[in-house]
């Protein structure tokens, strides 16, 4: 193997793994978080959800 065959190969393996991580991070990476808007039609104000570990008035 020549010097210019072990450099392109190195290139080409390195390129791969920065690809691979690139779309593995892409993967994990946390996503945008995203605000709920209220709806023309809907009645009340659009609230988050509380805790489900406690319990609630109507909880069954």
């Amino acid at each position: 193997m020549t010097r210019r065959q072990f450099i392109q190969f190195v290139l080409k393996t390195a390129s791969a793994f920065a690809i691979a991580a690139y779309f593995l991070g892409e993967k994990v990476s946390p996503r945008k978080f995203i605000y709920a808007l209220r709806h023309k039609t809907y009645p009340g104000t659009v609230k988050p959800l509380s805790d489900i570990n406690t319990q609630e008035k109507w909880s069954g």
